[in-house]
């Protein structure tokens, strides 16, 4: 039973750090210079929607 419940540790810890290191994808989000919005940030370029600037790259 020991034995079964250290495999089951051992194969549900190795299944978690499998899924979340996913290497080479980073997420690029983009925010209103002036924070309008606040921290609100986009997925795509674009431009504010409240003083259409252009969103730039969050750092």
């Amino acid at each position: 039973m020991k034995k079964l419940f250290i495999a089951c540790l051992i194969l549900v810890t190795s299944a978690t750090v499998i899924t979340s290191c996913k290497s080479g994808e980073t997420k690029t989000a983009y925010q209103c210079p002036m924070k309008c919005e606040g921290e609100k940030t986009y997925d795509k370029p674009g431009e504010c929607p409240l003083c259409k600037m252009e969103l730039k790259e969050v750092k």
